[in-house]
C-alpha cells in the first residue's frame, strides 16, 4: 500500500509533541486500529524528528474501539503514556496511564457528494421528517460542519456511534450512519430495533460515496441471532466470557450470575482480551451449551457459524427469560 494512504488522514503529529513534552514523557505506547497499523512507522519518524531520544513502543494488542486502550502493553513496557489513534475517548472508561486520544480524522472526504446525498434524503422524506446523523471518529468534525450548513432539511448532528453506544434515535423518525462498511450502520439498525421504535436507518459511505439501506442485512442478522436465543432456551452448562479494560463489564456479569443461580444452571466466567474462535477451542468451549461474550456484542456476531451457540450480554438475557418477542441490542 502506498504512503499516501497515510496522508488521507491527519494524525495531529503537533498534539501529539505537544502533550509528550507537556507530561515529559521518555516512552510512549503507540496504539493505532489494524487498518492505520501501515501508518505507524510514518508517525514514529515524525515523533523522533522532534524529540530524538523518544522511545516509541509500537502496541500489537487488540485496539477495536477506545475501550481496549492497552494499559497492560504500556505497563510492561515502562511507558509514561500512551497515544491511542483512531477513536476517541470512551465515556465508560479511563485509563489510568496517561492517555492521549487522537482520532485520525479522514482528510479525504467530499463534502460535495455527502451533502448531495443527505440533501437527497432529505428531498425523498418531503423535508417532513427528522434525520438524526451519527458517525465516527474519523468523521465527527466534518459531518457535524455539513450538516449546520444544509438549508430545508430537518437534519441533527447526534454525534458519534460505537459498536456498542450507538446514537440516541430520540425525538428522530430516521437515522443515517455516516461510516465506512457495514458494521456502525447495523449496529444503528439493530439498536432502533431493541427500542421497539419504528425508526428506518440509511448508511452513508464517506470512502465510496454511497447510500444504501441495511435492511437485508439486518432481516439474516436477526435471523441467525434469534435462532442462537432459541438454542440458549435449554442450555444447562453456561461460559460467560468477560474482556478486560473498557469491556470488563462486571454490572453485567452479576447479573447473568444471579440469574444463573436463580435456574439452577450451571457455568464458568472467563476472562480475556482477545476472543477468538482458537480461544474458544482452547478453553474447550465445545463442553458448554452456550458461551455469552459480555466484553464486544460484535465478537459473538462473528463467531455465528461455532458449534455451540454464542450469543450476547442482552440475548442471554433473553434466552434466560425464554422471551423472543423483542431483541435486545447490545444489552
Amino acid at each position: 500500500m502506498p504512503m499516501s494512504f497515510c496522508h488521507y488522514y491527519d494524525f495531529e503529529i503537533e498534539t501529539i509533541v505537544k502533550f509528550i513534552r507537556e507530561i515529559k514523557a521518555k516512552k510512549i505506547l503507540l496504539q493505532l486500529p489494524e487498518g492505520l497499523q501501515i501508518c505507524a512507522s510514518e508517525i514514529i519518524q515524525l515523533l523522533r524528528n522532534a524529540f530524538g531520544d523518544l522511545e516509541v513502543i509500537l502496541s500489537q494488542n487488540p485496539s477495536f474501539g477506545s475501550c481496549l486502550v492497552d494499559e497492560y502493553g504500556a505497563i510492561e513496557s515502562g511507558a509514561d503514556a500512551i497515544i491511542h489513534i483512531g477513536h476517541i475517548e470512551y465515556k465508560y472508561y479511563k485509563p489510568k496511564t496517561p492517555t492521549l486520544f487522537i482520532r485520525g480524522a479522514y482528510r479525504g472526504i467530499d463534502k460535495d457528494k455527502i451533502t448531495m446525498l443527505l440533501s437527497q434524503v432529505c428531498k425523498e422524506q418531503q423535508n417532513k421528517v427528522t434525520i438524526c446523523i451519527g458517525t465516527t471518529a474519523q468523521h465527527m468534525a466534518e459531518i457535524d460542519s455539513f450538516v449546520k450548513e444544509l438549508r430545508n432539511c430537518r437534519i441533527v448532528y447526534k454525534g458519534i456511534i460505537l459498536g456498542c453506544i450507538p446514537i440516541n434515535p430520540s425525538n428522530c423518525d430516521n437515522t443515517i450512519i455516516i461510516a465506512g462498511g457495514k458494521f456502525h450502520c447495523v449496529t444503528q439498525a439493530l439498536y432502533n430495533l431493541s427500542l421497539g421504535k419504528h425508526i428506518s436507518t440509511l448508511c452513508i459511505d464517506p470512502y465510496t460515496n454511497d447510500l444504501w439501506n441495511p435492511e437485508k442485512d439486518v432481516e439474516k442478522i436477526l435471523h441467525v441471532r434469534l435462532w442462537k436465543v432459541r438454542e440458549a432456551f435449554e442450555a444447562r452448562k453456561w461460559l460467560i466470557i468477560n474482556g478486560f479494560y473498557g469491556q470488563h463489564r462486571p454490572y453485567l456479569i452479576n447479573a447473568l450470575i444471579e440469574r444463573l443461580r436463580s435456574l439452577g444452571k450451571e457455568y464458568v466466567v472467563v476472562k480475556a482480551l482477545g476472543i477468538t474462535r482458537d480461544l474458544l477451542d482452547n478453553i474447550g468451549a465445545e463442553s458448554f451449551d452456550v458461551i455469552v461474550i459480555t466484553a464486544c456484542p460484535h465478537v459473538a456476531f462473528e463467531l455465528d457459524d461455532y458449534i455451540k451457540p454464542v450469543i450476547t450480554a442482552g440475548e442471554a438475557m433473553m434466552a434466560l427469560r425464554r422471551d423472543l418477542s423483542r431483541y435486545i441490542y447490545p444489552w
